[in-house]
């Protein structure tokens, strides 16, 4: 069959690429170390990608003590948590019931081009779908310690992106909605648009995700901390509790200046010389100056995934 048979066409294939699309709710302890950030209560999509395996962005789902997954036509079953990756940020879901519906299938996110037509698909309890073009691929920093080499941006905006499906016109994966940006097209030109995790992304780690809960190999080490870049300077701007920062004596508000004796010029650098120090349990001399004194504090490195708290399940 060629590909142009395989088009999204008729009423009934679109149908079908809506039946394989769920909205997720999640409940979280107030406890959790992301409570505070995030909430006790989440929402998004999510979308079945074979037959007891969801998958979504992760922040919906992350320390969930109970998830709640609505189908298409409304009928509400359990789900768990079965992996979730910090790096890129995708979360799989595993159905306590085996699902008999239409699984959707990954595409090739590489080979996505500025004019194929895009469909932003959330589950229809949260918003309206939506048509889109992908407008840029470059890097993301977050302030969270998160880094993406080539999210897709897209526009125009969906107010619904959590989570949600980006399909091409044959019905394929090729992202999961992550973030509102209001620069999609380039910085410092102000476009809203969305960012979708690039579905290749995950292939490397499907497996692990599914078999281990997490990945295995190439694990960023994790310093409990959020910053920003000011006037050309990375400075904290929070620092998670009971954290490696925490532990080592890094607070709000200092500036870092070197990480191993390497001077830090802006964010991608700072993340980029963290994670070439090695994976969790690394050392990390920090030079840093706090009411214009230099100081250095050695930070210990963890797995973020061992800082989160496990739901009673796993």
């Amino acid at each position: 069959m060629n590909a142009s048979e395989n088009k999204i066409e008729t009423a009934d294939q679109l149908q079908k690429i809506f039946n394989s699309v769920v909205q997720v709710e999640s409940f979280i302890p107030p406890e959790a170390r992301t409570a505070k950030a995030l909430g006790t209560q989440r929402k998004g999509s999510g979308v079945i990608i074979d037959d007891n395996h969801i998958l979504t962005i992760g922040y919906i789902v992350v320390e969930a003590e109970n998830i709640n997954i609505t189908l298409s036509d409304g009928k509400k079953i359990p789900g768990e948590l079965a992996g979730y990756d910090s790096t890129t940020g995708f979360g799989i879901l595993k159905t306590a019931i085996p699902l008999k519906l239409d699984a959707l299938e990954f595409g090739d996110s590489d080979k996505l081009t500025k004019e194929e037509m895009l469909f932003i698909i959330p589950h229809l309890n949260e918003g309206k779908p939506s048509a889109a073009n992908m407008v840029s691929r470059r890097p993301f920093v977050g302030w969270w310690e998160y880094f993406l080499d080539k999210p897709i941006y897209t526009f125009p905006m969906n107010h619904s992106w959590a989570g949600a499906p980006l399909i091409n016109q044959y019905g394929k994966i090729l992202g999961i909605g992550s973030l509102y940006v209001t620069e999609a097209y380039t910085e410092g030109m102000l476009s809203p648009g969305n960012l979708f995790i690039p579905i290749n992304d995950l292939k490397p780690i499907f497996d692990d995700l599914v078999q281990n809960g997490r990945r295995t190999k190439d694990i960023k080490p994790y310093m409990g901390l959020s910053s920003q870049i000011n006037s050309g300077k990375i400075s904290v701007t929070r620092v998670n509790e009971n954290g490696p920062a925490a532990k080592a004596g890094i607070m709000e508000k200092d500036i870092i200046l070197s990480i191993n004796n390497k001077k830090i010029k802006d964010m991608e650098d700072f993340y980029k010389t963290v994670w070439s120090s090695g994976g969790p349990g690394s050392k990390l001399n920090f030079e840093i100056e706090r009411s214009q004194k230099k100081i250095n504090l050695e930070i210990i490195t963890m797995d973020r995934n061992d800082f989160y708290l496990k739901p009673k399940y796993y």
